[in-house]
């Protein structure tokens, strides 16, 4: 064997050795200096001098120096794998004896696991509508540049999110360089007459731009709306949404070029739009149309007509659009003194607008449903230290072989990771349905619902709380029996170790259980005292056994006072004819629809008011017999009758709240006023005052309103309301049969009764006010749940006590309520500390109520009574128990 053979072989030799254990440092230097030293020898023998053979023999065998480092370092490799390999055969063993242990213990894996799958199951649900209402993205290009302009007339006393006037919208888009990208819509309610059945489609009117320059959406079919298209005289034209292009003319792509007869006016339609798309405005419309600018924009200058939706300009943010657009209504409230006092504007992101009214209460549920996931944690971790307790022997001997305390500390914390994985799986099961459920329940028109599902990022969400909950229930049971000493237990047979500390921390664990139920109790009893002010509200109107519906006249065919004043004249006739209909009228506005219609009022003898003094009414039109219908009250005078026709004098009824800021401390009747144009006044003279009413939601309070006779104040929308004796719903029939006899090119639209649309409006309440009493519910059920194991383990733990206390006279009643008592001071402890909890969070709350303040007595007295309640009878059962232990058997039992 040459001698560079020997070398190589000699150095594989050295590095097996320098990848055996840290001790063999020493043996590897020997045996290098014993190498080196034998070529050393063997050189000088050939005549080499010491010097020089050192140096060749370092030269062949190479750097020692440099090998040597090498080898530690390719040990150090060898350890770090070993340790990565003996990590993880560790873990592998901890699962596979938790999954053992469960198997041997199915009742206690079941519970748990359900107990957990609820916990995450409702968090994952509640998350998935979170995250897809307020924080996931909006579906255009570059959402976050999306803002929308209002007008904020609280300088007036009145809202701060009103609609611009065209005029205004206009000196916006010239003049706002924070803005590249400015544009209005206004609804819009087409008769479609194409069809055998007349339908009153959705649809908006957009200006130019709308579409593919601030949402930057592009049809799918066709091409979308031009410049052109909207220029006065232009031919109409309408785009199409996906869902209606596929419900009515099954997708064909030949639709673009066709007429729909709209409103007796025909639009050729020019595309499609993609399916999905849902603009902030209006997300189930139908079609869209051009926005053609008004002639005389100017003289409504001090209108609210449009809504204003833009995109920020690059590198500007809505902080400083907002400033910009302020600083352009000053500038206008000066140069327009008539029309723009008191009154300036402000930019909201897009998306934080469209939220701001489910923001709050969203984000109270996700509080509530984090509460809930406590609950379950805490009710678990009982579970498990009570376990534990009854493992102590089987640990004190894995102990005396060998565990040590983190051994043992690092298997209970993977059977409680364990137990996590298999609640999170099934929690994800059930937040499918849940999501589902949910999305069901949500009122109409919550915005952006279409957006909530489960994905990766609600399963990203899932996998973080439950390997946190993983990590909370288990932590308290590991290191609780970490820091017990399992050597003596061992000694003691099992009878020793956690019994005083571990009864401690589980009644601690039901304290905390019970505080958590009672901050979700107190919660969930608010919002329900709430809803039920709500619905108790007087509304002025009696909603009971009323239907309504929509009718849009088209100016073809209706084209002046004449003409609508016979066809409302004979279809009020028609109506009252029907059998079963108690009294009918129509009005302009239905009330708690949304829909609004002010005017400024002027008091003869009175001077002009002062620019933005200007004292603003609710217009409606209505017929005589709509105070009937509605069944509401006239305090002062009279209301309209069949005699007030166009030819007679103009009258006008107030209701209260208007009588009484316009004539204060005076009575109105006999007085006249005047509608909008105080250069040129028509007066009408106050024939009454009729009660208030709740029009623009059940919260707020009733605005200075008017009324006026349809006769004597053409429309061309009327909402008809019908009183019927029995069903509503049985008359609807009859009445598209009437309006079909008078114009058979008609739509009916909107029918509805009054219950449902008083119920549309408190839907948001009743949503979060039911979800929260279920999670309220389902946190007491674990909290009472998690008091009966405690007092149950305790009795079991305690029998020789007991049966001594027996044998030495101890009454069974009396043992029974020792168990009972020291279960409800538990009870007590919690509810004083949820009762400091929840008076310090109620403030989430404050937004949601109405009629009924966090501190109220009702609502916490009840709660604490339901709680003390259950509380009582989840203990009866053991204390029963504990009231018939036999002291003979007690006392023999080891």
């Amino acid at each position: 064997m040459s001698r560079k053979a020997r070398d190589a072989r000699e150095k594989r030799r050295l590095l097996r050795i320098s990848e055996g254990e840290p001790g063999r440092e020493e043996e590897l230097d020997d045996e290098v200096r014993f190498h080196l030293e034998r070529r050393v020898e063997s050189l000088m023998a050939q005549g080499w001098s010491k010097e020089n053979a050192e140096a060749e023999a370092r030269r062949r065998f190479g750097n020692v120096d440099a090998v040597k480092r090498g080898m530690r370092k390719m040990r150090k490799r060898t350890e770090r794998r070993t340790t990565l390999g003996t990590w993880r055969d560790t873990i592998g063993q901890d699962v596979r004896y938790a999954l053992r242990m469960l198997r041997e213990h199915p009742l206690f894996a079941t519970v748990v696991t359900v107990t957990l799958a609820l916990g995450i199951g409702v968090n994952t649900a509640i998350f998935s509508v979170v995250d897809g209402i307020l924080f996931r993205p909006l579906p255009f290009p570059e959402p976050e540049e999306l803002v929308v302009v209002w007008t904020d007339v609280t300088q007036r006393g009145g809202p701060d999110d009103e609609w611009f006037s065209y005029a205004n919208f206009r000196d916006v888009r010239a003049e706002a360089s924070t803005l590249e990208g400015v544009a209005v819509w206004g609804g819009w309610g087409p008769s479609w007459t194409d069809t055998e059945e007349p339908q009153q489609l959705l649809g908006a009117f957009v200006s130019e731009g709308m579409l593919s320059e601030v949402l930057a959406v592009d049809p799918v079919v066709g091409r979308t709306l031009l410049a052109e298209d909207h220029d006065p005289g232009a031919p109409g034209r309408v785009l199409l949404s996906h869902g209606f292009w596929d419900r009515a003319f099954g997708r064909d792509p030949s639709v673009v070029g066709s007429t729909l007869t709209l409103m007796d006016q025909p639009f050729e339609v020019v595309g499609v739009m993609p399916e999905g798309f849902r603009p902030p405005f209006l997300p189930n419309a139908d079609l869209w149309a051009p926005v053609v600018p008004p002639e005389n924009a100017e003289q409504g200058r001090g209108g609210f007509g449009w809504r204003v939706v833009g995109r920020l300009a690059e590198g500007a943010s809505v902080e400083q659009a907002s400033a910009e657009v302020g600083q352009l209504g000053g500038r206008l409230e000066r140069a327009y003194l008539d029309s723009n006092t008191g009154m300036t504007f402000r930019a909201v992101a897009l998306r934080d607008d469209m939220v701001s009214d489910t923001r709050a209460g969203l984000l109270v549920l996700l509080g509530a449903v984090g509460l809930v996931l406590l609950v379950a944690c805490v009710n678990v971790a009982n579970l498990l230290v009570a376990r534990a307790s009854g493992r102590l022997q089987e640990l004190a001997v894995r102990s005396a072989l060998g565990a040590g305390r983190s051994r043992i500390f690092g298997q209970l914390l993977t059977e409680s990771l364990v137990l996590a994985a298999l609640g999170g799986a099934a929690g994800v099961a059930l937040a499918y349905w849940g999501t589902d459920a949910l999305v069901a329940l949500a009122p109409e028109g919550t915005p952006r619902i279409e957006a909530v599902r489960v994905d990766g990022r609600v399963l990203l969400f899932t996998g973080v709380a439950t390997t946190l909950a993983g990590l909370l229930f288990g932590l308290i049971p590991a290191l609780r029996v970490a820091k017990a000493d399992l050597h003596v237990d061992l000694r003691e047979g099992g009878r020793s170790g956690m019994s005083a500390g571990g009864a401690r921390l589980r009644s601690g664990l039901v304290v905390a259980q019970v505080a958590l139920a009672m901050v979700l109790m107190v919660g969930a009893g608010l919002l329900v005292r709430s809803f039920q002010n709500l619905r108790a509200t007087d509304l002025g109107f009696d909603p009971s056994g009323v239907v309504t519906m929509q009718l849009n006249l088209p100016a073809s065919r209706y084209p002046d006072a004449e003409t609508i004043r016979t066809f409302t004249d004979a279809l009020d006739e028609r109506f009252r004819a029907i059998p079963g209909v108690e009294s009918a009228g129509l009005t302009s506005t239905v009330p708690l629809m949304g829909f609004d219609g002010d005017v400024t009022i002027l008091v003869e003898g009175r001077p002009l008011p002062e620019p933005g003094e200007d004292d603003a009414v609710w217009f409606r039109r209505v017929t005589p017999g709509y105070l009937e219908a509605m069944r509401m009250s006239v305090v002062q005078g009279r209301w309209f009758e069949a005699s007030d026709g166009p030819d007679d004098g103009l009258v006008v009824v107030l209701n209260e709240t208007a009588a009484a800021s316009l004539f204060p401390g005076q009575s109105p009747i006999g007085r006249r006023v005047n509608v909008n144009d105080p250069v040129n006044p028509v007066w009408r003279e106050v024939v009454g005052v009729a009660g208030d009413i709740r029009n623009f939601g059940i919260r707020e309070g009733s605005r200075n309103a008017m009324y006026v006779p349809a006769s004597q104040s053409a429309g061309r929308s009327y909402f008809p309301v019908l009183r019927v004796s029995g069903d509503p719903a049985a008359v609807v029939s009859a009445v598209r049969a009437e309006v079909r006899a008078l114009d058979p090119s008609l739509a009916v639209a909107r029918v509805q009764t009054l219950d449902e649309i008083v119920m549309t409006a408190v839907a948001p309440e009743r949503f979060v006010a039911f979800l929260l009493g279920l999670f309220a519910t389902v946190s007491l059920v674990l909290a009472v749940v998690g008091l009966y194991g405690v007092v149950a383990f305790d009795v079991g733990a305690r029998v020789r006590e007991l049966g001594l206390r027996m044998a030495l006279g101890a009454q069974g009643s009396r043992i029974s309520t020792m168990v009972i008592g020291r279960s409800l001071a538990l009870v007590v402890m919690g509810i004083v500390i949820g009762l400091a909890l929840a008076l310090g969070a109620g403030g989430a709350l404050d937004s949601l109520l109405f009629g009924v303040g966090r501190t109220d007595p009702l609502t916490l007295g009840g709660v604490a009574a339901v709680l003390t309640l259950a509380a009582t009878l989840a203990a009866a059962i053991p204390a029963i128990r504990a009231a018939r232990v036999d002291p003979a058997v007690a006392l023999r039992a080891d």
